[in-house]
C-alpha cells in the first residue's frame, strides 16, 4: 500500500509540475518568436523537456536522502525539466538574461557551472524557477529546472551520461580522460566566438 501512496502522490505532484513545465515552456517560445523578427542572430538552437520518471525520482531521493518519502519525492526542484542548447557559449548569458526578466518566472536558485566547472569538467548554467499555476482548484507554485548549455559541452554531457550509465563507478583514467576533453571544448568555445566575432567585424 506504501508503495502505491507514493505512485499516487508523485503522479498528482508530477502532474502540477507538468503545468508549470507548459508555463515555462510557452514563455520561451514567445521569446524566441520574438527574437525570429531580429536581424540579429538567434542565440536558440534547440529546446527539450522532459518530466522526471518515478524511478528516476526514487533514485534520486535513496542516493541524496537515503529514503524516498513522499515529502522526499515533493521536495525535489528538477522533476520538470527543460534543456536549452545555443551554438555558441556566450550566447547562454543572453538567454539567461532574458529568462530572468520574465515576470511570471521566480528564480530561487542558479548554479553557473560555466564560471566554475564540476570537477568533471562539465559546464553549463542551471537555473530553478518557480512558477505560478492553477490546480485542483487552487493557485500554486511549482518549481522548474532550465539547464542552458552549449552544443559542444551536450556532446560532451551525452557521452558521459551513457559511459557513466553502462560504467556507474568509471575509473580515475576514465575520469580524468572527460576531464581534459572538457578542457579542449572550453578552448574550441572560445575559438569559436572569436571566428564567428572575427568574421562579422569583416562584413561591417
Amino acid at each position: 500500500m506504501e508503495n502505491l501512496s507514493v505512485q499516487t502522490e508523485y503522479e498528482r505532484f508530477a502532474a502540477m509540475c507538468q503545468c508549470g513545465l507548459r508555463n515555462v515552456l510557452a514563455s520561451i517560445e514567445n521569446i524566441r518568436q520574438q527574437m525570429s523578427l531580429s536581424d540579429d542572430r538567434n542565440p536558440f538552437s534547440i529546446v527539450t523537456s522532459r518530466i522526471k520518471t518515478l524511478d528516476s525520482a526514487i533514485e534520486k531521493c535513496e542516493r541524496k536522502y537515503g529514503e524516498a518519502s513522499i515529502s522526499r519525492l515533493r521536495s525535489l526542484q528538477d522533476i520538470a525539466g527543460v534543456r536549452i542548447i545555443t551554438d555558441f557559449e556566450d550566447d547562454i548569458f543572453v538567454i539567461h538574461d532574458m529568462l530572468t526578466r520574465v515576470p511570471t518566472f521566480t528564480v530561487i536558485e542558479k548554479n553557473d557551472y560555466i564560471a566554475n566547472p564540476k570537477p568533471n569538467g562539465y559546464r553549463s548554467l542551471h537555473l530553478i524557477v518557480t512558477v505560478n499555476i492553477f490546480f485542483e482548484g487552487r493557485s500554486r507554485m511549482v518549481p522548474v529546472e532550465i539547464q542552458i548549455r552549449d552544443k559542444a559541452m551536450d556532446l560532451w554531457a551525452s557521452l558521459e551520461h551513457i559511459i557513466k550509465y553502462k560504467h556507474p563507478n568509471p575509473s580515475p583514467e576514465i575520469v580524468g580522460q572527460f576531464k581534459r576533453i572538457a578542457d579542449s571544448l572550453a578552448k574550441f568555445d572560445k575559438d569559436a566566438m572569436r571566428i564567428r566575432d572575427e568574421a562579422a567585424s569583416n562584413d561591417n
